[in-house]
């Protein structure tokens, strides 16, 4: 992927105490803000921020643009505060702050677009990189479903160079803000580490393996080895050969063989124009409201001809689309 999808998150951000859990939505608001505001970052604690507009498509929050869900995920952050401590360098005084994230909102109604106020304090939250900073797609990031996928993700981006990274069972629970569940460790297991492990050995450039460490009879502390996620001899860079052919059966079944090629011209122009993550978790979406009923086998084709596949630079009114070569395509 290109640098430019990348994130630099402060560390701060990661091990800020919210006095709230965030959801899978309003963690992928605040990727959103973080990533409108790289430009005035900086590692000079006495930097002014001043208060900041930043406007964002609907679809890059939430995938079917609920703004609804939207409306109420940004009023819950702007109705919480978090808590961080900056120590100055050189005098090792602490100034702590508590800041709400977001002071309010701006949407014209039928409008694709939102603009988030953004206040002084909380710039200052997430603009501040003196302390360190991870880098990290933000693509995967957004993409992952689980809100524990996500935060491991960045401990995996975090602490890559390092191959790997150690705590105790009690800290990683503090990290996760799940001191209160999951009080067996079988269940951390199960609900946490292990399904989060493979949905990023699905998605994701980074995983990591793991092991409990007994200190004493009680297995107290937590071993993570970091991995590149690699096709082959190559990097995933996140095209997937199983996301491809996916992609193709999905849009086969509204666009059939015994037709015309349009299911894999289609499926050929996502991949070379490289929209197969983005096209593939649309399509599982979609896949679900189907089996769930919410939306007819007719409403999903419309939506496809309409809205989503133009998104993918797909002229839907031509039939006879020049067919990409499958060779073009690297997964």
């Amino acid at each position: 992927m290109e640098n430019s999808n990348k994130i630099k998150q402060p560390n701060h951000v990661s091990t800020a105490r919210f006095n709230f859990s965030l959801t899978v939505l309003e963690k992928n608001i605040i990727y959103t803000i973080i990533d409108e505001l790289q430009k005035i970052m900086s590692r000079d604690l006495n930097q002014k921020y001043m208060n900041q507009r930043i406007t964002v498509e609907l679809k890059t929050l939430e995938q079917n643009r609920n703004y609804g869900r939207i409306k109420n995920a940004i009023k819950k952050l702007g109705s919480k505060h978090v808590e961080f401590d900056f120590t100055i360098p050189k005098t090792g005084k602490i100034t702590g702050f508590s800041t709400s994230l977001i002071s309010g909102l701006r949407h014209e109604y039928n409008s694709k677009f939102i603009t988030l106020n953004i206040p002084e304090d909380a710039c200052r939250f997430f603009c501040y990189i003196g302390g360190g900073f991870t880098s990290f797609q933000k693509t995967i990031a957004i993409s992952l479903s689980s809100i524990y996928s996500k935060q491991l993700y960045e401990l995996c981006c975090r602490w890559e160079d390092k191959g790997g990274y150690s705590c105790t069972i009690e800290e990683l629970k503090i990290y996760l803000s799940i001191t209160d569940k999951y009080n067996q460790l079988a269940h951390l297991r199960v609900k946490v580490l292990e399904k989060s492990k493979e949905e990023l050995k699905r998605k994701a450039d980074l995983f990591y393996t793991y092991s409990l460490i007994k200190v004493g009879r009680k297995y107290s502390k937590i071993s993570f080895k970091i991995h590149r996620n690699i096709q082959g001899n190559e990097e995933y860079y996140g095209i997937r050969e199983e996301h491809f052919i996916y992609i193709y059966n999905f849009l086969s079944r509204f666009f059939p063989n015994h037709d015309d090629n349009r299911a894999r011209n289609y499926t050929d122009i996502i991949a070379n124009e490289g929209y197969t993550e983005k096209a593939y978790y649309r399509f599982v979406k979609l896949e679900n409201q189907l089996e769930a009923r919410y939306k007819t086998k007719r409403d999903i084709k419309n939506i496809l001809l309409k809205s989503i596949l133009p998104e993918f630079g797909i002229s839907t009114f031509d039939k006879n689309q020049i067919t990409l070569k499958l060779s073009q395509v690297r997964f």
